[in-house]
């Protein structure tokens, strides 16, 4: 059950939002001197960090649980798989655009409303087909200049978006491994132990001393990157406590078409800080209809009654 705050419900759900759209916009500047993995080794240890400080300030207690092999087995799935989903995402942004990645992820939650469906039994309703429907034809009409090429050529931006597209797939499994563990874990606890051991996963892969090349402005877009797993996380993950969950998620969809937004002012600002987005009107409303797409399916009712604890805490897609 929720608090009923919706008022604050959807402050937390748009902060979610601009947290995430505001998220590979920060993070271009870095790639010129930061490899994807180093830079995801510092999102995570960063993130993971705040959220330590967090249950601690807030007096956390930590989740009575029994060890099991199968329990294991899914902490291991959601580990890997997360980490695959922020290492490809991040290349398939080095690839692409940031409006690209966005519109792309948005698979995503799409795959793991299917997976519910296989894995766990979950209704699959006539209106949540339609914002399926709905979703694709966004997709088309937001590749209209890249569809043949998509298929025929294997340039770099077409294997930018197959990144994002793993990147989709990788997410969609770690979702449904936490749908599972969310029954023994809190959520932030949950997140912590997810991010912490994701970070020690690509610490020996990572090179952070390269922080030493980084000028004022890019530590503070590799901070906020850091920060933006914490506290978007967090504003979700309250805003599902004071919102239906089918309403937060609808207005968290809305990312790909603020990321345009935000894309645009960006250029009419700062034009020389990265390259414009190369689309046209018909990829705009492509845009817009995957996130109509997306807010149909998400706030389409299933038969299917579940507990707010088994929603999919998500971290960013990426």
């Amino acid at each position: 059950m929720t608090t009923g705050n919706w008022k604050l419900g959807i402050i937390l759900s748009l902060t979610t939002a601009m947290m995430w759209s505001f998220l590979p916009i920060s993070i271009i500047p870095l790639l010129g001197t930061l490899d994807p993995v180093t830079i995801t080794f510092y999102r995570l240890s960063g993130g993971g960090l705040m959220i330590f400080i967090y249950l601690l300030l807030t007096g956390h207690k930590p989740s009575k649980i029994k060890i099991t092999k199968s329990l294991l087995l899914f902490l291991s799935v959601a580990i890997l798989f997360l980490c695959a989903n922020y290492y490809s995402w991040l290349k398939g942004l080095e690839m692409t655009t940031p409006a690209t990645a966005q519109v792309v992820i948005q698979i995503a939650p799409m795959l793991l409303l299917l997976g519910s469906v296989v894995f766990f039994h979950e209704s699959f309703s006539l209106k949540q087909g339609l914002g399926v429907g709905i979703f694709i034809v966004g997709l088309l009409l937001f590749f209209n200049q890249r569809l043949v090429s998509l298929i025929s050529e294997l340039s770099s931006f077409n294997l930018g978006i197959y990144y994002v597209i793993f990147a989709s797939v990788t997410w969609a499994i770690y979702g449904l491994a936490q749908k599972r563990l969310l029954r023994d874990f809190q959520a932030l606890e949950l997140i912590f132990i997810i991010v912490t051991a994701g970070a020690l996963v690509f610490l020996p892969l990572a090179t952070p001393s390269k922080i030493m090349q980084l000028n004022t402005l890019q530590l503070w877009m590799l901070a906020f990157g850091a920060m933006n797993t914490a506290v978007a996380y967090g504003c979700f993950t309250q805003a599902m406590y004071h919102w239906d969950t089918s309403r937060v998620s609808a207005v968290v969809a809305v990312v790909p078409v603020l990321t345009l937004g935000i894309g645009y002012l960006q250029q009419q600002i700062f034009p020389d800080f990265m390259p414009a987005e190369s689309i046209n009107t018909l990829s705009i409303i492509g845009a817009i209809v995957v996130v109509v797409g997306s807010g149909i399916t998400a706030l389409s009712k299933s038969s299917t009654k579940s507990s707010n604890k088994s929603d999919v805490a998500q971290l960013d897609h990426d």
